[in-house]
């Protein structure tokens, strides 16, 4: 029988935290990176509930993980739970990173960064002059909505249900970054001729993720424009039914993975301080888009 050396009592460990976790493939993309590399790094998924989100954190750093990663639905409520964020993370109100540095926990936010490349590069255009349209008002909605304020979009409409939270985040880009904002509660009659008129509407809430696939982010009945770029944050499906929709209009539909993979790349070479070779990307971020369309 031959003896499995994967993993000693010299391995280290990192993860990602969130409810729910079965769909991720961050494990995946972390264990490769770490094999690739020669890293004695072993990342994994960590399934925590609301009610044990506290201790959980105390329970990592009492593990000496090296860091984590935090997905939904955490983002925001997890940086009460860690010692220090960094003032970007403090700006877009959530941490979708944090590392172990001396004991203490330091939060990142990587998601806007990561969404930024995967946009551009996928689609070869950015946000200056852009009216966009953003649905949801989470964490990822707030790092987005403020990545793309910084990076000069003309408009950006916030929808949402709770129409506080949307107001929040067009509030602290008006406030803090340029006056550009604007909020909408998503059952508003204007929603509809908005998204028409937008030129990149982005989801960033869990309607079509699993085990929800049949649900669109937007109740009320919507009109793709065929000049439209449809950026879903969802990557597992690789299609959403939202995607879909906008894919049978002739719009420019990208899924979330690329934003996962840069975000995941940026989140690695935190916790290492080492940097990944772009050829290697490349080839990662090939192999993780074959994975999804199989």
């Amino acid at each position: 029988m031959q003896i499995d050396n994967r993993v000693t009592g010299k391995t280290r460990l990192i993860g990602v935290m969130g409810n729910p976790i079965e769909h991720s493939i961050s494990p995946q993309l972390h264990n490769t990176i770490s094999k690739h590399l020669g890293i004695d790094l072993v990342y994994v998924p960590l399934k925590v509930e609301k009610s044990d989100l506290e201790n959980a954190v105390k329970g990592l750093k009492a593990l000496n993980f090296v860091g984590f990663n935090v997905t939904i639905p955490y983002k925001k409520e997890v940086m009460k739970f860690l010692d220090d964020n960094t003032k970007e993370a403090l700006l877009m109100g959530a941490v979708n990173t944090v590392k172990n540095i001396d004991g203490r926990f330091y939060g990142y936010n990587t998601d806007a960064e990561g969404f930024s490349r995967s946009f551009k590069e996928e689609t070869g255009v950015g946000f200056k002059g852009k009216k966009v349209l953003i649905i949801g008002a989470g964490g990822v909605a707030r790092a987005i909505s403020v990545k793309i304020a910084l990076e000069g979009a003309k408009k950006i409409f916030i929808v949402n249900r709770t129409l506080s939270k949307a107001e929040e985040i067009s509030e602290l880009i008006n406030n803090n970054v340029v006056n550009v904002a604007h909020c909408l509660y998503s059952e508003d009659d204007s929603v509809s001729s908005i998204f028409e008129e937008s030129d990149v509407v982005i989801n960033t809430t869990s309607a079509g993720m699993h085990p929800n696939e049949d649900v669109l982010p937007l109740e009320q009945p919507i009109k793709f424009s065929t000049n439209q770029i449809i950026y879903d944050v969802i990557y597992n499906p690789a299609k959403t039914k939202f995607l879909l929709e906008a894919e049978v209009s002739g719009c420019k539909t990208v899924n979330g993975l690329g934003m996962l993979f840069y975000q995941g790349i940026y989140a690695y070479e935190i916790w290492t301080g080492v940097k990944i070779p772009d050829e290697m990307k490349k080839e990662l971020f090939k192999s993780f888009k074959d994975i999804l369309q199989k």
